[in-house]
């Protein structure tokens, strides 16, 4: 087995909210520091990604890294299937058996 690190940084929070504010709500709602938010965004239906986006520049930099987290271990089957599409593509035949998705223990370091 080999392990492929990958790593994200400038992450365009806002360009993907419209995409990802359901994943967001669900996030935030199962979190009880964050329920409250989720509450209220998700009662403005029209102008909630507007409200997101102003919040989400209010949020610290370490809380939009978790939400980024969350969103991209929603979908992690999605990009396993991706990566083994194209790797296939390139003539290489492997199987993604998992992927870790988490946020670096550094992450404010690099701002």
């Amino acid at each position: 087995m080999i392990d492929v690190k990958i790593s994200v940084n400038n992450v365009d929070y806002e360009a993907a909210l419209d995409t990802l504010l359901p994943v967001l709500l669900e996030h935030l709602s199962k979190k009880s520091e964050n329920a409250f938010l989720a509450s209220v965004l998700s009662k403005t239906k029209g102008v909630s990604s507007i409200a997101a986006k102003a919040a989400l520049k209010a949020l610290p930099q370490d809380t939009r890294d978790e939400l980024a987290v969350a969103c991209l271990n929603h979908y992690k089957e999605d990009i396993q299937r991706l990566l083994t599409e194209a790797s296939k593509q390139k003539g290489i035949a492997l199987q993604i058996e998992g992927i870790d998705i988490a946020v670096a223990q550094n992450s404010e370091a690099g701002q």
